[in-house]
Order: structure tokens, then sequence, then C-alpha cells
């Protein structure tokens, strides 16, 4: 069975419901991993941080483990 992320009328904003509503169709031991793309690269999940009352922020960084290799 493929689950597929529900696309937001802007990719750039997920409210907390729309990220529960997506999360919730898993079960609870399944992995989370992140990934970008475009970079070919995984990423770390670092924190969340509070950006206001109704604003969390969900901040990631590079996997240093799966650095893109450099062309040589």
């Amino acid at each position: 069975m493929t689950k597929t992320l529900a696309r937001a009328a802007d990719p750039a904003i997920m409210t907390v419901g729309d990220l529960i509503g997506e999360l919730c169709r898993w079960p609870d031991h399944a992995a989370v991993t992140f990934r970008c793309p475009y970079l070919q690269q995984d990423l770390q999940f670092y924190r969340l941080q509070a950006r206001s009352k109704a604003t969390v922020e969900i901040q990631l960084k590079q996997d240093s483990e799966n650095l893109p290799v450099e062309p040589t």
C-alpha cells in the first residue's frame, strides 16, 4: 500500500493538524526519515522551536554520515 502526503496550497506551510493527520495513518513503530530529493541527501531531525504562539519550526540538519560526495 502506497501512502502519499497530501499537497498543501502553500507547500512551505503545514498545520500541526495536517501533520498529525498524515502521521496518524502510520503505526507508532514506523520509522520517519527526512530527505532532500534535490540534493540527494539525508537530513537529521534537530529540534522543534516555537517561532510564535501559533508557529512551530521543525529544524533539520545535514546528516554528516550521508553528505554528498564531491566529484574529483
